[in-house]
Formats: structure tokens, C-alpha cells, sequence
């Protein structure tokens, strides 16, 4: 017989697997064991139902988003979890299994893009418009930023409008720089990651303008 649990503590077990579709982390969360939950499952067919259910609602969320809100952490959209699922017990959560596998809140391992990573290499894009530049700043591979980019269609749209600001500020300091030619200052300003000369400016916006 599994051991006794206050009905409040499966609820909260229930909720949380709603939300997160992992099992490990809705028990971490109502503080009850993995084990005690997979013995409940087989031992009373209501409660086990009720898991079925509240998965099925964790798949529905994750494609659809929470309504009436816009999708939050759905499928394709962003692997930031939904609001109270950030961090658990100090670990950093995120959205996975976008590979055909159930998609589930799951803790962060260490070189994953999680929504600080995301945040750090967006501003770095934006200042430098340069996806290796950007990369070495959170140390991550650039083909891993492609991939993200390929996963989540959020995470591409912000990359995109990163991009168009940044060059924004470079034909922006250009102009600045133009405007004041017998200064010594040689760099665009309000960039973060390193310096960037006026003729290495113009290089990178003739490249932009061939790309479009």
C-alpha cells in the first residue's frame, strides 16, 4: 500500500503536473516522492486517471499557451517555462522536447540555452551584430545558436529584430561619427562587447545591404 498523502498534497501534485508535464518535478514540488506516485498510479485507477489528465492539459498548454494569454512557453514559441516555473530548489528551469519526445518543464543542464542565455546573446547580437561574437559572450557554439534559432520560432523572431536594431545603432554612430570627424574617437559607440572602427562599421553594413 502506498502511503498516506493528504488529499491537499495530491492536488498540489496534480497542479503542478498540469502545468509542467514532469513528474519528477511536480512531486519535488508538492513534496511528495516519485515513487509514492508511480505506486499510487498503480494502485488506485482514479488518481492514475487523473495524472493521464493532468498531462494531457500540460500538451495542450505548451501548444496552444495559457488563454486567454498568448502563448507563453508553447511549442515552437520559447523554452522559457510559464510564469512560477523559472527556477526550482535553485536550478533553472526549461522547456523541452521539441524532438518528437513529450514536451515537459525540465531543470536546465549547464550548456543549454535557457532565457538568461537568450537575454545575454540578444543584447550582444544587438550591439555587434555578429552570431559568433554574440556566442563567446554566453559560451555557447554558434551551430547550437542555429539550432535554438531552428527549435523555438520566438526566439528566431527576436534574434531577427536584435539584428535590425543593432544595425540601426551602427548606421546611427556612423552618422555620429561623421558628423564629428576631427575627433579622436574612432569606435561606434554603445557597444558592449568590444571595439568596432568606423571603416569595420561600414564593412559589416555593405554586408547587409548585399544580403537584403
Amino acid at each position: 500500500m502506498s502511503a498516506r498523502i493528504s488529499a491537499a498534497r495530491c492536488a498540489a501534485f496534480l497542479k503542478a503536473l498540469s502545468e509542467s508535464g514532469n513528474v519528477t518535478l511536480s512531486a519535488e514540488q508538492a513534496r511528495v516522492s516519485r515513487a509514492w506516485v508511480c505506486l499510487r498510479r498503480k494502485e488506485d485507477a482514479g488518481f492514475d486517471a487523473a495524472c493521464r489528465v493532468a498531462l494531457r492539459q500540460a500538451q495542450d498548454t505548451f501548444r496552444t499557451g495559457p488563454p486567454p494569454a498568448p502563448p507563453a512557453c508553447g511549442r515552437g514559441e520559447t523554452n522559457k517555462p510559464a510564469a512560477g516555473w523559472g527556477f526550482l530548489d535553485g536550478a533553472e528551469l526549461v522547456v523541452k522536447g521539441t524532438n518528437g519526445r513529450r514536451t515537459q518543464i525540465a531543470r536546465a543542464r549547464l550548456t543549454q540555452w535557457t532565457a538568461r542565455v537568450e537575454t545575454r546573446f540578444l543584447a550582444a547580437l544587438a550591439a555587434t551584430c555578429n552570431v559568433k561574437a554574440a556566442c563567446a559572450e554566453v559560451g555557447l557554439a554558434h551551430s547550437s545558436a542555429y539550432a535554438h534559432r531552428k527549435r523555438w520560432r520566438g526566439f528566431a523572431e527576436a534574434w531577427d529584430a536584435a539584428i535590425k536594431l543593432g544595425y540601426v545603432r551602427i548606421e546611427a554612430a556612423l552618422i555620429e561619427r561623421g558628423c564629428n570627424l576631427f575627433s579622436d574617437y574612432d569606435e561606434v559607440p554603445d557597444n558592449p562587447i568590444g571595439a568596432m572602427s568606423a571603416a569595420e562599421a561600414i564593412q559589416l553594413l555593405q554586408m547587409r545591404k548585399r544580403q537584403d
